[in-house]
């Protein structure tokens, strides 16, 4: 039984009828004091529960009324802190912290520092300048302590220091009618022990007591007991090895876990097994993160009963995933993608779309990134919808939607004062909106009572709530000016730093808590995680802004950087020594993100030498008896928690699932799976190689009168599996929604201004009737080249000046490459006709004559025809690629180049009448990767044949219904549907056999094409 709990049923007895008022360090520890004694049926009455800070408020309430004067919140001193820093450079006054980035961490700790200073009494007229190791460093400090008194004052604010210095002043002393109960305090400031002391000098002050034990150093005490205080706990010999396994030790379990994910779920694993009531348990961690990430991931898959001793992250919450979204969107220059990540973690309370018909809406309207650009965007097509429904078309379901998401989108943007991070905003008003974002926009909805996980549903609103109320409280307090990027930032670790939930525990419930706060949880079943020697007992860190030596100088009883681990160390012991049933302690195995083996706390390691009744075992030893129960994989099904586990056994086991589970509705999806790869192992084509039957010829665009572009059949020639998923099948390719600060025009683009500028050139020439002359025209080609970029910065902006001057740059050497190498093909022929379209625009297609009086309609666009000095044509193609794949022997390639050709075709048809005839077609390739480069291709009577066969074998495809795959592997390397085709799974034998079914008449097809090259 806990000492703490002894003498406290002692002293109640004593004192049952005379008010006691417990003093605490936590209103928690108090409440969890009183419910533990009533647990033990010790009634508890006229008690009441008070802090340091409730005894020194009481005292200086009248004086603060009195005054105006109010407490100061943390933000705002930090704000401060800032405010003196930033004003300090400005004037170049800092020495020692001159080059230092004021960040909202940084000003966090100076501003700590402030006050560790301030509650060992140093003030302005006693500032101890002599204690500072550099004189610059003293100085700086002494300079912002100076500016952050003046704020203070002169906004009529009193710190936590302030409020202690007031209440030793006053002239009120403790009750001498009541009886002070002073709990263990493991740390204490020297303002607060001297208000304290001078307040209870004449009161009855009753000390609670930490057991002693050998081997571990107490904690200073403010309040010492007359007598030491022993127990007869089992743990009390941990520190002595051969005592302890001499007179035995309590029930304890030490394990080891894979990860930390697994270490909570180990916990669960082991009350489900030995159906360990939730409340009479208790999971102490000795690391915030990344156990409670864990533990809320477990709870929300499985909707377990959890409370959280202080609480979880913000960020762990709907409304604080949005407003980190939120700010990250801003940083990101409003990025579309971004939003779109946003808008798909459902921490929007309401949205005017479906989630993903809004990002497609979004998508569509081409706004990409850029504050400014979403209104012009969305507004360009509303007025499309707009003009096509004048023009008579039905789009109103279109227009609406695009109307409503216009609203949203300006409401939203309305509330972000700046569009750039540098911009200057007032910090007030952009609270006032962030306040009113939170509110209109955060997901912290209320759910009916018999939705599922109402757990988290309260977690959300509390944390909506929260966010809110924190915001008002200095409204109006604010007013200075930072720039967008500070204001963010200052906001962000503010707000999303609050713990959301925190609660003691309750009936039903498993409790989890920081094993610190263990002292007064008292529960039966006592599992403790986190015991490796990165987390426990934690690491010695001074404070840079003031160095342990510095401290010891300034005042004797200055907390030090190394107590942090002393305490902790303290703390874990006394919760040891205060449990009455079993323990389980554990450490992670592994540390999953540096892939490297963990080290247990020397702690464990002390307590696995008492296990093993053997004060000599090492390290290794434990290391090796922990790891023959550490795996992934877990045989007993009854221990299974997720379905994920069980699949893993299986799989590891190469079991089959049973077939009654695959007759199962949840299971039809793997039933199909494993149907798909049975046929696919099948020396027969089925429909899983792209073998599909279909009545009649739909497909077939020489029965249907659809058009083909030579994309389309260029796709068809490569891979006629490919085209199957993206033409037959709709399956989109996915997006790339990364946003790259560093790139502007993706590749499509740069090819569309290239060729943009290079149609504009040529017919400025055209006009002129002049060839091209890298001397004489070069300035006109790219002063045309600065102009579409121009335009195109209009509609689509740079992410910086340096990306759009670098990507610029690139672009004119591009043009200075192409007009050199036109100067030297100028002798070639006359360009006559420039983005020569056919069956788009509402241009006729052309139309080419094939086998057995069949025929096909072809689209496309141009890029040049050119005039020869023979009065034959030539097709000009600029490609912004590089020449790869382009080589003279290749006029085909297996069908997978057929532009030249099928331009050349469609050209001579449409000119028929004229008897023009095509003679030649050229690639150019005038950018970089290209090097102005040329590929010719001459068109013969036997070639124009062959092209005929391709696309009656192409087009036998869609007839057929047979898409076979590509038969050589280089064709799926820049594949965008390579993560969902199949076709690496084959063995080549087995393909070769799939190709000889009699069915296959695509493979087949395949074949008689590829022998064209």
């Amino acid at each position: 039984m806990s000492e703490i709990f002894n003498q406290l049923e002692k002293i109640i007895d004593e004192h049952y009828l005379t008010e006691k008022i417990f003093i605490v360090p936590s209103h928690r520890d108090g409440k969890l004091a009183i419910r533990a004694l009533t647990k033990r049926g010790k009634h508890v009455l006229n008690v009441k529960v008070q802090t340091f800070h409730d005894l020194a408020q009481e005292q200086v309430q009248p004086v603060l009324r009195k005054s105006g004067q109010s407490p100061l919140p943390n933000v705002v001193g930090r704000q401060f802190i800032y405010q003196a820093l930033k004003q300090l450079k400005k004037k170049k006054e800092l020495s020692y912290f001159k080059d230092v980035q004021f960040n909202p961490s940084f000003c966090q700790a100076f501003y700590q520092t402030l006050l560790d200073l301030k509650q060992v009494n140093v003030s302005l007229e006693n500032f101890p300048m002599d204690a500072f190791l550099k004189s610059d460093k003293g100085q700086d400090i002494e300079k912002v302590f100076t500016i952050y008194e003046e704020k203070r004052k002169q906004a009529q604010f009193m710190d936590v220091a302030d409020l202690f210095q007031l209440a030793k002043k006053t002239e009120s002393t403790a009750r001498t009618d009541a009886v002070y109960i002073f709990f263990p305090h493991e740390a204490y400031h020297v303002v607060e022990k001297e208000f304290f002391l001078h307040y209870t000098k004449e009161a009855t002050v009753i000390p609670l007591a930490l057991p002693e034990i050998e081997g571990l150093e107490p904690l200073s005490a403010m309040v010492k007991c007359e007598e030491p205080v022993t127990t007869d706990h089992p743990f009390k010999h941990i520190f002595d090895v051969e005592k302890a396994i001499e007179e035995g030790m309590p029930s304890f379990e030490l394990t080891a876990t894979i990860s930390e994910d697994e270490e909570i779920q180990s916990v669960y694993r082991r009350m489900k097994q030995e159906e360990i009531p939730f409340d009479q348990t208790v999971l102490f961690y000795t690391s915030q993160r990344p156990y409670i990430e864990s533990l809320r991931r477990l709870q929300q898959k499985l909707n377990l009963p959890i409370t959280y001793g202080e609480g979880i992250s913000m960020e762990l919450t709907k409304p604080g995933k949005f407003l980190k979204g939120l700010f990250r969107w801003i940083r990101d220059d409003f990025n579309v993608a971004t939003l779109a990540k946003l808008i798909r973690e459902d921490t929007f309370e309401k949205l005017p779309l479906h989630q993903e018909r809004l990002i497609k809406l979004l998508k569509e309207s081409d706004i990409r990134w850029g504050k400014e650009r979403y209104l012009q965007k969305l507004q360009e097509r509303l007025n499309v919808f707009v003009e096509k429904q004048e023009q008579g078309s039905n789009v109103d379901y279109q227009l609406d939607q695009y109307k409503e998401l216009y609203k949203w989108t300006a409401k939203i943007l309305a509330l972000i004062p700046a569009a750039k991070p540098w911009e200057e905003i007032n910090f007030n008003d952009w609270l006032i909106n962030v306040k009113e974002l939170i509110s209109d926009y955060a997901n912290g909805k209320e759910l009916a009572r018999n939705e599922q996980n109402v757990d988290q549903q309260s977690f959300d609103k509390i944390a909506k709530d929260l966010m809110i109320e924190e915001i008002k409280q200095i409204i109006d307090v604010q007013e200075e000016r930072l720039t967008l990027s500070e204001a963010i930032s200052f906001t962000e670790q503010w707000l999303l730093s609050l713990p959301v939930g925190a609660r003691n525990p309750k009936p039903g419930h498993l409790h989890v808590s920081p094993h610190r706060n263990g002292l007064y949880v008292d529960r039966e079943h006592v599992f403790i995680v986190g015991m490796d020697n990165g987390k426990f007992p934690g690491r010695v860190k001074e404070d840079p802004l003031l160095l342990d030596r510095e401290r010891k100088k300034i005042h004797e009883e200055m907390t030090l950087g190394k107590a942090f681990v002393k305490r902790n160390g303290f703390l874990f012991v006394q919760v040891l020594l205060a449990t009455k049933g079993k323990v389980q302690l554990s450490f992670p195995f592994m540390d999953t993100v540096d892939n490297r083996q963990s080290s247990p706390a020397h702690l464990f390691l002390q307590l696995f030498r008492i296990q093993m009744n053997n004060p000599d075992s090492t390290g290794e030893d434990l290391m090796e008896k922990m790891a023959e129960n550490v795996h992934f994989i877990r045989e007993d099904v009854g221990s299974m928690l997720q379905q994920a586990e069980w699949f893993g056994t299986q799989i590891w086991n190469n079991h089959e699932l049973d077939q009654s589970l695959l007759q199962e509705g949840s299971f039809e999806n793997i039933q199909q799976g494993f149907k798909a790869r049975a046929a696919r192992l099948m020396e027969q084509v089925t429909e899983h190689d792209g073998f599909v039957e279909y009545e009649g010829n739909n497909l077939d665009p020489r029965e249907n009168q659809s058009m083909l572009s030579t994309s389309k059949l260029e796709q068809l020639g490569t891979c006629p599996y490919s085209f199957f998923l993206r033409h037959i099948l709709k399956i989109e390719e996915e997006e790339e929604e990364e946003f790259d600060r560093y790139s502007w025009l993706d590749a499509a683009t740069r090819g569309s201004v290239l060729h943009d500028v290079f149609e504009r050139f040529y017919r400025l020439l055209h006009e002129k009737k002049e060839k091209p002359s890298f001397e004489k025209h070069l300035s006109v080609i790219l002063s045309l080249c600065d102009d579409v970029l121009l335009e195109k910065r209009e509609l689509q902006l740079p992410p910086s000046e340096m990306v759009f001057e670098l990507e610029r740059q690139e672009m004119l050497e591009s043009c200075g490459l192409f007009l050199k190498a036109e100067e030297e093909a100028s002798e070639d022929g006359e360009p006559l006709f420039f983005e020569f379209t056919f069956g788009m625009d509402g241009k006729e297609p052309a139309v080419i004559d094939l086998p057995n009086g069949k025929q096909l309609q072809l689209r496309g666009k141009i890029d040049r025809i050119d005039r020869r000095p023979d009065g034959t044509y030539s097709i000009i193609d600029y490609k912004t690629g590089s020449s790869y794949g382009y080589g003279e022997k290749k006029y085909f390639n297996g069908g997978r180049k057929l532009q030249h050709i099928l331009y050349a075709q469609a050209f001579e048809k449409l000119v028929e009448h004229e008897g023009g005839r095509v003679s030649s077609s050229v690639y150019v390739f005038p950018t970089l990767k290209g090097q102005g480069e040329r590929a010719y291709r001459t068109h013969t009577e036997e070639q124009k044949q062959a092209f005929i066969q391709i696309v009656d074998h192409l087009c036998n495809y869609l007839k057929e219904g047979h898409f076979p795959y590509t038969d050589n592997e280089d064709d799926c390397k820049f594949c965008n549907f390579k993560s969902i085709c199949s076709r690496h799974t084959y063995d080549q034998e087995l393909l070769n056999k799939k190709a000889k079914d009699e069915r296959a008449k695509g493979w087949q097809a395949l074949e008689a094409v590829r022998k064209h090259d």
